[in-house]
């Protein structure tokens, strides 16, 4: 072989390995890719696939049903046959809550027939007790006697903190209860910023502790360190007497 052939074979053969160190390359890059929380694998300590450890979301073992407290129960809001329906329930789980969660609600009469039903979705905050509120609804002339929720599969928990508790009712008063009640809370953000989309449910007991009437309103925002006042309203008069007010506030996801 001549020198010139020499240095054509090795100019070749220099090109051939350049090629192919950045092939390797390439096709090391693209197969060995950095480990995710949704690459589809239990890696980079995961308690399972994408789920645990150091992802946001959690497997199934990592957290606990809601616990239904009561409910719902059903308030009459108008004489026509208009009632609220609410549902108080415990979220168990610490730093921990899902969003979207479905959940089917049911209502009988006293012959056990089906007169309403709703599949919904509800936010669960962390660590905290929330409710479940379904209001004017329509029965005309039948009458609630058993009322059933349960939630259904497809709840994505993760991990999230609470703003919910630094949220607190730090005054209310009912007035107009014989003819249309309203209800005057003030609302405090104790935190250091602004806090935005809040539903409030405002929950009334008679001396027997029974909650017997319920309203809702949504606030878009309390600034930092701040109050402010909402009102409830009721359209008509209560059966009972009113002895005890609870505030259940939801900051809902935007």
């Amino acid at each position: 072989m001549s020198w010139a052939q020499r240095r054509k074979a090795t100019y070749v053969f220099g090109i051939l390995i350049f090629s192919l160190v950045v092939f390797a390359i390439i096709v090391f890059v693209f197969l060995n890719k950095a480990p995710t929380c949704f690459d589809g694998k239990q890696n980079q300590g995961e308690a399972g696939i994408d789920c645990g450890g150091p992802c946001n979301i959690l497997c199934r073992a990592e957290y606990i049903d809601p616990v239904v407290l009561w409910g719902p129960r059903w308030s009459k809001v108008l004489s026509s046959g208009t009632y609220n329906f609410l549902t108080y329930i415990q979220n168990p789980n610490v730093a921990a809550g899902a969003y979207n969660v479905p959940y089917n609600m049911k209502v009988y009469d006293r012959n056990d027939i089906l007169l309403y039903q709703k599949n919904g979705v509800t936010y669960i905050p962390p660590n905290n007790n929330f409710v479940i509120f379904e209001d004017n609804i329509n029965l005309h002339d039948k009458t609630p006697f058993r009322t059933k929720i349960e939630f259904t599969n497809g709840a994505v928990w993760q991990k999230m903190e609470s703003q919910e508790l630094n949220i607190t009712a730090v005054s209310k008063q009912l007035i107009d209860v014989q003819t249309k009640p309203r209800l005057f809370v003030t609302l405090k953000n104790s935190t250091l910023k602004t806090i935005e989309n809040i539903e409030s449910v405002a929950i009334l007991y008679d001396e027997n502790n029974n909650a017997v009437a319920f309203s809702k309103t949504k606030v878009d925002s309390i600034d930092k360190d701040s109050t402010k006042e909402i009102v409830f309203t009721w359209p008509e008069s209560f059966e009972q007497g009113i002895v005890r007010i609870d505030v259940v506030s939801k900051v809902l996801p935007n």
